[in-house]
């Protein structure tokens, strides 16, 4: 797609986006409901999310254009640019944590149909940083076989909080809102899981500017000895807001 610098012309690719991601959410409940078979569900899916990815570069072109006619607000390019990062280094070091298999030794949480679980896990971890909806429904499948499982409601909180800064207006607060509210329930699952506590401290300091808040999960979060990897995204995305020079 050529680049849009017409606001009316990004007012309906606005609303082409919203409809082909109303579409996919309906997608998604017609096959949890069995009324569409799996070769039709993956060929509508990967349609619509093909058109999506082309709508939203289409529409974040137009807007760099547009605001290219504007004086530019130097905070608000430190706090896209912020959030950007998060979203690619985040993810990556997250992906990158969980890509390898667990071994035979290992535990998963609940234990209902382990070894389905497993693989519903692993295709979580493989799909964060590239899609979205992919994630969510794996994650969403393990707690309908364990609705205990804590990474799985912590993850899916995770991802729909990331995929909360893709939308904008209604859609964007009320993914942002699922997305908190899932890791609060991961919270009350099993407060002794740190990553909760992690997702919403970065979340309260990249996502609401919610310094407050985002001091308290993170001191929640490190008092938890979360992974490294964690403890490097509270350092690069949390620390730096909560610390007293600021």
């Amino acid at each position: 797609m050529a680049v849009i610098a017409d606001a009316d012309r990004l007012a309906e690719l606005e609303e082409e986006r919203r409809f082909l991601l109303r579409s996919l959410a309906d997608l998604e409940r017609e096959r949890a409901a069995g009324d569409v078979d799996e070769s039709d569900y993956e060929a509508l899916r990967d349609g619509y999310t093909s058109r999506a990815a082309a709508v939203l570069r289409a529409i974040e072109d137009g807007r760099g254009a547009l605001a290219n006619r504007a004086p530019r607000n130097p905070r608000r390019i430190v706090a896209i640019a912020a959030a950007v990062a998060l979203v690619g280094f985040g993810l990556g070091l997250l992906v990158a944590r969980f890509a390898s298999p667990r071994g035979a030794g290992d535990t998963i949480t609940g234990g209902t149909d382990s070894d389905r679980i497993a693989a519903l896990l692993s295709e979580g971890r493989s799909a964060m940083g590239t899609d979205y909806a992919a994630a969510a429904a794996s994650y969403r499948e393990v707690l309908d076989i364990d609705h205990d499982n804590v990474e799985a409601r912590a993850y899916l909180g995770w991802v729909l909080a990331n995929a909360s800064q893709q939308l904008v207006g209604d859609a964007k607060a009320t993914t942002l809102a699922a997305g908190k509210q899932g890791l609060i329930e991961a919270v009350e699952t099993d407060p002794t899981y740190a990553d909760a506590y992690c997702f919403l401290a970065i979340i309260a300091a990249q996502f609401d500017n919610d310094i407050a808040t985002a001091t308290v999960r993170q001191e929640e979060c490190l008092s938890r000895d979360p992974s490294s990897e964690m403890q490097e995204l509270i350092s690069s995305f949390v620390l730096p807001l909560t610390s007293p020079a600021n």
